[in-house]
């Protein structure tokens, strides 16, 4: 009886120290999970960037011929209680309307803004991610882009926040035989 006693204080003991366990782990990751959904400055930079905007765009589709220009509309709103940004494009590409939305965020666990960017001349999803500089105010993205023929490029994206109404984009891509400059978006705040 003596031993059924001192095994059955044992249980006792062992499952509470599981469950203090248990309780502190689910503790911890709670604190870690509350620090990752929680909007940071971060996502300040991206909540600025809500509302309407004009787009001067300059293309370069063939590097040894005259860029295109044209001109172009993108209305940002802020999602998820100022977690992401979706924009919205609309101009013209090569004669036809050109239609695009992006969603842009940062993940304060990766400590990086990451993009999506789908539009009507093609069928998948390019993504990049990047690092914001301080310093310039900058976000330098990278990432792959797939061509028609099923190719993946390499493609690098800047964006410079000049101040809260003016910003430029610019968009390089590698076909293999080094970086082109392939578009720059100089975008003015609609007043």
């Amino acid at each position: 009886m003596k031993f059924l006693s001192k095994f059955s204080l044992a249980l006792v003991l062992l499952c509470s120290i599981i469950s203090f366990a248990q309780d502190a782990n689910q503790e911890a990751m709670m604190k870690e999970w509350q620090s990752y959904m929680t909007p940071g400055s971060e996502h300040k930079i991206l909540t600025d960037m809500a509302g309407e905007w004009e787009g001067d765009i300059t293309m370069w589709m063939d590097p040894s011929q005259p860029p295109q220009t044209m001109k172009g509309n993108t209305k940002y709103e802020s999602v998820m209680d100022g977690r992401y940004i979706v924009g919205k494009f609309s101009g013209t590409m090569m004669g036809m309307p050109f239609n695009g939305m992006d969603i842009t965020g940062y993940d304060n666990a990766l400590k990086v803004f990451q993009n999506v960017w789908i539009d009507n001349m093609g069928t998948g999803m390019m993504s990049t991610e990047g690092k914001y500089d301080k310093s310039t105010n900058t976000v330098i993205y990278k990432g792959k882009m797939v061509t028609p023929n099923g190719s993946k490029v390499d493609v690098r994206q800047v964006l410079k926040i000049i101040d809260k109404d003016n910003s430029t984009f610019e968009m390089f891509v590698d076909y293999g035989a080094g970086e082109t400059k392939s578009m720059e978006i100089k975008y003015k705040r609609k007043s």
